[in-house]
């Protein structure tokens, strides 16, 4: 170690902030399947629940940063392992605890909580080890963790029934973002054969079309079903139209329109927040 902050250093491995964010899409999770009224009804639940998305955040990226290690030396030389400010021992070491910590955490939540948590991490370090840099697969596997915090959310109130469609709509938009953020990467993406790589940019521009017009197609359903208000409808719209934008435009600006997924994101989550119902 240099004389950097240890402290300082472990929470930049960890990516504080990317948990602290999961952490409120896991808190908008259990407001959707809830409403308002029953929200902070289980307090334990929701603050377990909290810290084992925050563990698992940190474990996920330390171990992320352990594999990317030469990666990281080009395109991230900032970060704790390449700065040589952390060992990549720890990092590993470091990673295998907050994993062990989930599991723990988890089964004083519920078994579902329990069985999310252990098929989780085992998405994760399968994607690590195997997935990530054979196209397709790695995206789909990175969707589906996504979905998994959703779905989490609501087995930690007891109502995973009612994060489905939360958690199955925001799988399907993540699952067009990284295709497309592969092929904004692909000139200088050289360690991963992505899915651009193998089909090009074009037709794998194309591909990232299906799952995005699915979210779009099926992003009524939690108004139809009265799960939210129609704030949620009215808000949402505006995020399907930023979702089709941001589709059509990768095929010209694959980095405009990887930011304007960004931004539909954010506001398809806005939509989500504005339409709990009481």
């Amino acid at each position: 170690m240099s004389d950097a902050n240890p402290i300082v250093e472990f929470m930049k491995l960890f990516r504080l902030w990317n948990g602290l964010i999961a952490v409120l899409g896991l808190l908008l999770g259990a407001a959707v399947s809830t409403g308002l009224t029953k929200f902070g009804s289980q307090p334990e639940e929701l603050i377990l629940g909290a810290i084992v998305v925050l563990l698992f955040v940190g474990a996920g990226n330390s171990l992320n940063d352990y594999f990317d290690l030469e990666t990281d030396r080009i395109a991230h030389p900032n970060r704790p392992l390449p700065k040589g400010t952390i060992q990549r021992r720890s990092a590993l070491i470091s990673s295998a605890a907050m994993f062990v910590g989930c599991v723990l955490l988890s089964l004083f939540i519920n078994w579902l909580s329990f069985m999310i948590v252990i098929l989780a991490i085992f998405i994760m370090v399968v994607y690590e080890l195997k997935m990530k840099s054979r196209g397709l697969m790695g995206n789909v596997l990175i969707a589906l963790l996504v979905s998994a915090l959703f779905e989490f959310s609501g087995s930690v109130v007891g109502f995973p029934e009612n994060t489905l469609v939360l958690a199955t709509l925001s799988g399907l938009a993540t699952l067009g973002r990284e295709i497309v953020k592969d092929i904004e990467d692909m000139k200088g993406d050289m360690s991963r054969m992505t899915l651009p790589k193998m089909i090009g940019a074009r037709k794998a521009g194309y591909v990232a079309l299906v799952p995005t017009f699915m979210a779009v197609g099926l992003s009524p359903i939690p108004y139809l079903m009265e799960q939210l208000t129609h704030y949620y409808l009215l808000t949402v719209m505006i995020a399907d139209a930023l979702f089709v934008y941001g589709a059509l435009i990768q095929f010209q600006n694959p980095t405009r329109g990887q930011k304007i997924y960004k931004g539909a994101m954010v506001v398809a989550l806005i939509a989500f927040a504005l339409g709990v119902r009481p």
